[in-house]
């Protein structure tokens, strides 16, 4: 990120601002590498990322120490959840609306030799985390993990569309002991109309007693990266919470199945469902 006042901020301002795409323009316009090396370089290139990456280890705390399965919902091409979750999930499942996307994270699957390098997030997730684990060893455990790679629309009615990838012969489950999203529905979504149902279709995939952990950014209009950017929904902290107890998610601060953390307009979640 460039520092205000600094030559880039000069540059920028004299150039022509970047294109601006609706939110369904991920499919087309989202560039993976650009957005990979833009944000996840080093753990610290973004504020948001930074906050999401050291408070996920222990928010993970308010979830049962052994999870059956776990989707990442909307994960773009990126794989902190399933290495966050290497040794709490049974089974892995990820997915993303965008075909870029969903064709990164099987080659991360994979372990092709030009995949992303997450040496770096890794570190920062073993520092939080107090491991001696090695950035490969840790990758490697996740990758064992998966089982595959889903097609997901959240504006639709059947939210999985398809699998992209998979691992294993055995179906995908319809609900998930748990549902993780972050910087996916608001991000998806450019109207409250589309937010809720956003919101819904994630909850209708976490079965029964199951859990929600989600992660994003209020008050944000768009967002921008490689010389590009993308409306958004403006999301509240009262949507966000009246949203999440409209679809049977529970936001009692006093319970035990409801955890918020948040940091000027970064948040991140943990909400059982009743």
């Amino acid at each position: 990120m460039a520092v205000e006042g600094s030559e880039e901020d000069e540059r920028r301002s004299s150039s022509p601002p970047a294109p601006l795409f609706a939110a369904k323009d991920h499919d087309v316009h989202f560039e993976p590498e650009a957005y990979l090396n833009g944000f996840y370089t080093a753990a610290t290139n973004d504020g948001a990322m930074t906050l999401v990456l050291f408070f996920l280890p222990g928010i993970l705390y308010r979830l049962p120490d052994k999870i059956d399965n776990i989707l990442d919902l909307g994960a773009g091409p990126t794989v902190y959840i399933p290495i966050a979750f290497r040794h709490r999930a049974d089974a892995i499942y990820t997915s993303d609306y965008a075909l870029a996307n969903r064709t990164t994270l099987t080659e991360w699957i994979q372990a092709k030799k030009d995949s992303f390098d997450w040496t770096n997030v890794c570190k920062w997730i073993q520092s939080i985390e107090a491991s001696r684990e090695s950035s490969e060893a840790m990758q490697q455990l996740a990758r064992s993990k998966m089982r595959a790679v889903l097609e997901v629309n959240v504006h639709k009615p059947d939210v999985v569309q398809g699998v992209h990838f998979s691992t294993s012969a055995e179906p995908v489950p319809k609900q998930f002991h748990v549902v993780s999203t972050v910087f996916c529905l608001e991000y998806a979504s450019e109207t409250l109309d589309q937010y809720e149902m956003a919101v819904a279709s994630a909850v209708s995939l976490i079965r029964p007693g199951g859990y929600l952990l989600q992660g994003g950014v209020l008050h944000a209009t768009e967002y921008s990266f490689g010389n590009r950017r993308f409306r958004c929904f403006t999301l509240t902290q009262e949507v966000l919470l009246a949203t999440l107890e409209k679809n049977g998610m529970c936001v009692d601060s006093k319970s035990s199945g409801f955890k918020i953390i948040h940091n000027d307009d970064i948040f991140i979640l943990v909400s059982q469902k009743k």
